[in-house]
């Protein structure tokens, strides 16, 4: 078991984004969890930290830096090598395709595609660059 891979992560997710079957928000907004993103494995593990520590409601105000903290930990392990970042994109797709599993769904999706290609990007830039040498 590696960084950020304790199994308690993938029985969180499970819990909270893929309970529901098909209405679950894991399924529902599937592009958002597809694969499971930084912000949401450091959320987990700081309520999973401010569980042990004390076993009561969760506070954000209490656990800001906290969640900071494993957020930084995560984009450190993503930048420490290439392998490193290869092993992390494999551990958020199989976050993502266990809950689908979960939530019922055994066929997995592609990875979400960039809603915009260059062009349409490039495009919208010019407008801006026009827009802003009218004024």
């Amino acid at each position: 078991m590696g960084i950020y891979e304790h199994p308690i992560l993938q029985d969180v997710i499970n819990a909270q984004w893929f309970s529901k079957k098909k209405k679950s928000d894991g399924i529902v907004f599937g592009s958002a969890f597809n694969p499971i993103p930084d912000p949401v494995i450091a959320l987990v593990f700081t309520a999973v930290e401010y569980a042990i520590k004390h076993g009561s409601q969760f506070s954000e105000v209490d656990y800001h830096d906290v969640y900071k903290r494993h957020l930084d930990g995560l984009e450190q392990w993503r930048h420490f090598s290439t392998r490193t970042a290869q092993a992390l994109a494999r551990h958020q797709q199989r976050l993502y395709s266990f809950g689908r599993s979960r939530a019922g769904f055994h066929d997995v999706p592609e990875r979400a595609k960039t809603r915009f290609d260059n062009a349409k990007l490039a495009r919208a830039a010019a407008a801006i660059r026009d827009a802003s040498d009218e004024e």
